[in-house]
């Protein structure tokens, strides 16, 4: 840990006044806007069924809901049938008629207000995915609350349901039941970035064959670039859902970090607990530093998909995602991060 924290504070002993730009070892992020984009028509629906429910006073309220949403109706319940079954309306009612989850549920539809901000970044997400991806078709959006009993958000072909209070931040009445290390990402300006990692799933292609430890690093680096790309003028910060802090940790600390993965000749070990312990979930990884935040191969992995499409300009985002070679990936990225900050 006395390593890490060395390296943190060498960067400061630099004059400001010799550099033009700070001295950074992440690859620096290309804001990509094609003009052609901005023609796109794109159809960004957002229903606040939140409103809807927090309405609800009998039956027929639940009923009508389903019936005016059927893509809702098929997504929230898993339905197979073409209407909603009365012990689905039975449920539905008992929970949306109870008096404390509707004190809650009008706690979340103050909170998030008109959502016109949130309507704007759907339809710009909405519209360059469109135009970068041949097969995209736009889903509707529907959101609701809970209690949060639901999960945050559900995706299928036709439909996205956003639970709104997964996502009220740190001044709600109830918060979900989560890590602490992690609640920081359920706060509202993560909404988007969140919806666009969980989209990237349909597009994102991999070899399940490659169990390697880059393989998963290069999976969740293509997600976490595609978020950029449909999302331009997206911080890294809510992108990977690090604080800034932990952003200028890992970036003075980069040498630090890549030695751990080159040194122990990790990159291309099979184990799922090592592949876990570096890309999984967690407060730190402790194989590197108490200071080193979790997923941190994945952090690594969306720097050398921007370094590999820095370099190859030609490469469409199509192609990028309907790539399958993790390996090709890295070879042609070039990513060997400085190692001029590392301690004699």
């Amino acid at each position: 840990m006395k390593f890490w924290i060395a390296i943190l504070f060498i960067p400061l002993l630099i004059s400001c006044a010799q550099q033009e730009k700070p001295l950074t070892n992440s690859i620096e992020k290309q804001v990509i806007k094609p003009e052609e984009a901005e023609e796109v028509e794109v159809s960004a629906q957002l229903y606040r069924i939140d409103k809807e429910l927090l309405a609800v006073t009998k039956k027929e309220d639940i009923e009508v809901i389903f019936l005016k949403y059927p893509a809702f109706f098929k997504q929230y319940l898993r339905a197979i049938a073409k209407k909603p079954m009365p012990e689905d309306v039975e449920h539905m009612f008992a929970q949306y008629s109870n008096p404390s989850l509707k004190a809650f549920g009008a706690e979340v539809v103050n909170s998030w207000g008109d959502m016109q901000s949130q309507k704007n970044d759907l339809t710009t997400m909405f519209r360059f995915m469109k135009y970068y991806l041949k097969d995209f078709k736009e889903p509707k959006v529907y959101t609701i609350y809970s209690g949060l009993m639901e999960p945050d958000m559900s995706f299928s072909d036709s439909a996205i349901v956003v639970c709104l209070d997964w996502y009220m931040g740190p001044k709600a009445a109830h918060r979900p039941n989560i890590y602490e290390y992690m609640l920081s990402r359920y706060d509202k300006p993560y909404l988007m970035p969140m919806m666009a990692l969980g989209m990237s799933t349909k597009f994102n292609k991999n070899n399940v064959a490659d169990e390697t430890l880059l393989a998963e690093m290069i999976y969740y680096g293509k997600a976490h670039y595609f978020v950029e790309r449909v999302l331009p003028d997206l911080s890294d910060s809510l992108n990977i859902g690090y604080s800034s802090k932990e952003l200028a940790a890992v970036d003075a600390n980069l040498p630090v970090i890549w030695g751990h993965f080159i040194d122990r000749k990790i990159l291309f070990e099979t184990s799922r607990k090592i592949v876990e312990q570096y890309t999984g979930e967690g407060p730190f990884v402790n194989e590197i530093s108490n200071d080193c935040p979790g997923r941190i191969g994945r952090w690594l992995g969306w720097q050398i998909v921007r370094k590999y499409m820095n370099e190859h300009p030609e490469v469409t985002l199509q192609e990028l995602m309907d790539e399958q070679d993790a390996s090709k990936i890295f070879k042609l990225s070039g990513y060997k991060p400085p190692l001029k900050n590392a301690a004699k």
